[in-house]
């Protein structure tokens, strides 16, 4: 049910970051010889696990000893397309909206504001810019956590996640 209130948030938040990379003036064509056109198609197809490992990974360097715990657990569930990065344990509310955001930031916004400020080599920009905008597509459901953290535990809590639920306690 929630990612039926995340998807359309998420799509939002991604054409949103398409047009900012517009607005940077990613090359829209690239120029390919045939003998390249396979590398190309498995780079396509590899970006996904890439970027879904990535996402994940940012998710867990922001728990408990960078994640390297027994409570942190990083798992997939095929039927519901769904990979997640869980911590067992209570974190603060700031600690756990990091957790949602780190992904975003990294992936998504990072390499936008690189490239509007010209660390971004130009032959770089593609790739960032395909990166980031499926990102944060994929991000949808932290922006769902995030905002129900935001707007629903003080900020003076511990928050955990057990199976689908969301529990807090006053610090």
């Amino acid at each position: 049910m929630m990612q039926l209130f995340a998807i359309p948030i998420g799509l939002g938040v991604a054409l949103l970051i398409g047009y900012c990379w517009h607005l940077v003036r990613v090359p829209t064509s690239l120029r390919f010889e045939s003998r390249h056109a396979i590398l190309f198609l498995v780079a396509f197809v590899l970006s996904f696990p890439v970027l879904i490992v990535v996402h994940e990974l940012l998710h867990v360097i922001v728990h408990p000893h960078f994640g390297r715990s027994p409570a942190t657990v990083i798992g997939a569930w095929p039927r519901r397309l769904l990979f997640y990065a869980h911590y067992s344990g209570p974190l603060t509310r700031d600690r756990f909206l990091a957790g949602l955001a780190m992904p975003f930031l990294i992936i998504s916004v990072l390499p936008l504001v690189a490239a509007t400020s010209g660390i971004l080599p130009p032959a770089l920009t593609f790739w960032a810019a395909w990166f980031s905008t499926w990102n944060a597509l994929f991000a949808c459901g932290d922006y769902f956590g995030i905002a129900f953290i935001l707007f629903q535990i003080p900020r003076a809590a511990t928050v955990q996640n057990q199976s689908w639920r969301t529990f807090w306690r006053p610090i």
